[in-house]
Parts: C-alpha cells; structure tokens; sequence
C-alpha cells in the first residue's frame, strides 16, 4: 500500500522517521501492570457486572427512563461474552486502551441540546494484540444478528484493519449507546496503524475512498496541506453499524507538539465549525497549550464524515488525566468553560458524583472531553472505572 507523501524534497525524513516514540498518541496504561483499587467493587464482581452498575448510575443520575438494570445487563453480557464473566479483581496482563485506567471498558456521556445519551466503550481483555483483533471480528459479526445492525460497510474495509502481526496498543474495540424509544446502536473502532503508524494515513484513505466518502475526505487533506504527520496522525476510525443511508464514518486525529491555535486552524475546513472555539476550550480547560503532559496524551480532533456530504464536521477532544492530577481539577476548569458557553454544567456534575466511589479529589477517571460549538453545541464526557490503578 502506497503511503500519503507529505513531502517529495529528499532532504525530509521519511514517514518512519517522523513517527518517533516520543510523538502521537501513547496509551499510559499500555504494558504497565495494574493492581485492582476499588471501595466499591468486590474483586469477585464481573466486568459485566461492573459496566453495567456504571451505566446504571449514569442513567439514574440523568433521569433516563426505557432500560432497567437487568436489561443493561443482560445486553452487556451478551456484548462480552465470554470475557464479561472474568473476574474485576484480576487485571489482565495487558492494559486495554479503551479506558484510562486499563479496563475492558469505559462510560461516556454526550449532551446535545441539553438531552443526554449514555453509551460504553468495550475492548476484550484477553491475550495480546492479535487475541483482541480476533476477538473485535467475532463481535462484529454476532452484532449483525442485532435489530438494526447492518456490518456490510464494515466488511468493505475490515481487511485493512487486520494484520498477521498488528502492530500498535490496539487493534480497535466497540461501543454501544442507549437511545430512548429506540434499539441500541453499536460502533466499531479500528486501528490504521495495525501495520505501523507510517501506514495509518494511507489505509484511512484507502477505508474512506471504499466507502465512497473521497470528496470530503480530499477536502480535509487539501486543508492540512497534503500532511499527515505526528502533528495531524490518524489513530482511530469509527464507524457506525447501520446501512449505508445513515453511513457515519469518524477519523480521529491526534495532535503532537501543535499549539491550540494550529488545532484550532486546521478544524476550520470542517461544516459549521465555529473559530476560535477549539482553541478557547482547549485553553480553557487545559491551561497552557504546551503543557508537558500533552506529549504523554495529545489533544484530538474528531473529523465525521457522512454520505452525500461534501465537508467532514468536527469535534475537540481535551485531555484530561493526566493534563489535571485528579478529577476535581477537571471538574472545576470543564464546569466553568461550560458556563461561558451558556451551556448548565449541573447535569456533568451530578454524573460525576453519581459514579464516583471516591473523593473526586482522590480519583482520576476523566478521560477526555469533547466539545462543538455552534447553535447546536455537544460536547461528551468519558469515564474510566477508576477500578485498576499502576502496580508500581
């Protein structure tokens, strides 16, 4: 597979070269050991278990009427299976990416137009890179049997995302999301860099010319100049799993040694992107835009492309561990830039102390949070267990 050129003068360094250890995105958990940390949870509870109860609470704490507890449940085994029976107590011996603190899974909670959505964040647990790839397949296809699941989108690309020998922290993962009055809907993450990050920008653009997505995805390169570097790297796709009228494709790009402003900039090709917004809530709610802890976990932006639409939208997505030491910092930058926004902070409060199993001073289970302004404004939260913390 041809990579994307970022520049035909011999004098400049091979994508190889640009993709050094020190850039893109690092997964901090990855290859540390874990130690099972939780005042709520028995080591004996299973991961279904443990998903569950947070969903659980979310939709409590947000009034979400439509699922009951052994509904949730009942779904989420069946998602994990066979992993969702392991016990919480015991890590697995490789960190999953899905969460900030190495579980299998992770909550998020995305608000447009004041309504909440709860949705969970899933990525087997068992064996190393290749395990979980086999794994992620074999979801796939048991998620077509669902009411309303269409996988033939994704069986156009899956060969992309696949490797003899994957490279990287993760071959991907999946997340479902409760809708009021409606069948869950399901979506798959995978990985570009399976074959090694130089590969990352050509096997996106090869997925979305597929899937028939090339005018708006020709659109976003044009605006980076051709480039795509440690500065604007594809680490993830999304795609949702529905036919291919409601197609919904997300390109995340991660940003190493870029300023807020230069996200800010490079987002402007996007539909409805408001100026200036990326830059203020990464400000905002991260502080200074070269802070060292944005070379351990860089900002990202979130291109969405769909059918029949010539420009890609976008979101921001904030650091938060470990840009803040503990979730109460978090909490207080993420609540004052949403007031500036006009946007009631109370709701993201409230969840935050519905799930917490601790001081929100003693906890670092915010992930990040993701923001669009605009007349419309949605901005998502994500929420890690808090259940395995470092063993050194």
């Amino acid at each position: 597979m041809d990579a994307v050129d970022l520049d035909s003068d011999p004098r400049q360094p091979s994508q190889a070269e640009l993709f050094t250890s020190d850039s893109g995105v690092v997964a901090e958990m990855v290859g540390r050991p874990m130690r099972f940390d939780s005042p709520r949870y028995s080591p004996a509870d299973s991961y279904a278990e443990v998903a569950c109860d947070r969903v659980w609470r979310a939709c409590q704490s947000l009034g979400l009427t439509g699922e009951t507890r052994s509904s949730i449940l009942e779904l989420l085994r069946e998602l994990t299976a066979p992993w969702g029976e392991l016990p919480v107590g015991t890590p697995p011996e490789r960190a999953c990416w899905v969460s900030i603190d190495g579980m299998p899974c992770e909550l998020s909670i995305a608000w447009e137009a004041g309504e909440p959505q709860v949705r969970m964040s899933l990525e087997s647990p068992r064996g190393d890179v290749r395990a979980r790839m086999e794994d992620g397949m074999t979801l796939t296809r048991r998620l077509a049997e669902r009411p309303g699941v269409s996988i033939g989108d994704y069986l156009r690309i899956e060969d992309l995302f696949t490797a003899d020998e994957p490279q990287g922290f993760s071959a991907g993962g999946h997340a479902v999301a409760w809708r009021q009055g409606a069948h869950p809907q399901y979506k798959v993450f995978l990985n570009p860099a399976i074959s090694g990050r130089a590969e990352a920008a050509a096997r996106t653009e090869e997925a979305l010319t597929r899937l028939g997505l090339t005018r708006p995805w020709r659109a976003l390169t044009e605006h980076l100049g051709g480039a795509y570097g440690p500065e604007h790297e594809p680490v993830f796709i999304a795609l949702d799993l529905v036919d291919g009228e409601a197609l919904r494709v997300q390109v995340y790009l991660a940003h190493s040694g870029v300023s807020a402003e230069e996200i800010d900039a490079k987002a402007a090709v996007a539909s409805g992107h408001v100026p200036g917004s990326f830059a203020r809530a990464l400000r905002q709610i991260n502080g200074r835009h070269d802070s060292a802890e944005w070379k351990r976990k860089p900002p990202v932006t979130t291109f969405t492309f769909r059918a029949g639409r010539d420009l890609p939208s976008a979101a921001a997505y904030i650091p938060m561990i470990p840009v803040h030491s503990h979730d109460a910092a978090a909490r207080d930058r993420v609540a004052a830039f949403l007031s500036g926004e006009g946007i009631d902070p109370a709701p993201y409060a409230r969840v935050l102390d519905a799930l917490a199993d601790r001081p929100l001073a003693q906890s670092q289970t915010q992930n990040f949070m993701s923001y669009r302004g605009g007349d419309s404004p949605r901005f998502s939260v994500y929420l890690a267990p808090g259940t395995y913390l470092p063993a050194d």
